[in-house]
């Protein structure tokens, strides 16, 4: 089982590596996050401009055709646009641009599949750093020379 880079990362490298590689270690991620939901998503920005929601416009301009969210349009262009007829050409500042068409923009991506997923990876984290914790004594003299909580703890081996 390969773990694309996001998910490599949300569980460490060496949890990574175990889950790759291991059939017991997945079936434990399995049993551990079973019941794991999604948190709530924030909404998207509101535009500050005022239009229809989901629209796409299709802009001609002296530098060739393009298709745009008018939300990503600078404000007083899109106000010039929206008060001239379809087709006719307008100059706002430095900014020339006719409007030749509107379209209702694409339905955002389902982003389930893809937070469900992450949420599992932290939750599975937060268990192991959990059980982790619980299960294992330092024993003093062989801790990991790079550990902060050591008094000299330079990285060496």
């Amino acid at each position: 089982m390969r773990l694309d880079q996001r998910a490599a990362v949300e569980l460490g490298s060496i949890a990574a590596a175990a889950f790759e590689g291991s059939a017991a270690v997945r079936a434990v991620f399995d049993a551990v996050t079973a019941d794991v939901v999604p948190g709530p998503v924030a909404p998207e920005p509101v535009p500050e401009v005022d239009q229809p929601a989901g629209e796409r416009w299709q802009l001609s301009t002296p530098d060739g055709d393009f298709e745009a969210d008018p939300a990503t349009l600078p404000t007083e262009l899109v106000r010039a646009l929206r008060a001239t007829a379809p087709g006719r050409q307008v100059t706002v500042g430095p900014w020339t641009a006719a409007l030749t068409g509107r379209q209702p923009a694409p339905a955002p991506p389902d982003r389930t599949a893809e937070l469900l997923g992450s949420a599992r990876r932290i939750a599975f984290v937060r268990w192991l750093d959990r059980a982790r914790a619980e299960r294992l004594t330092l024993v003093p003299g062989l801790e990991h020379p790079g550990d902060p909580a050591q008094p000299d703890n330079h990285h060496r081996h």
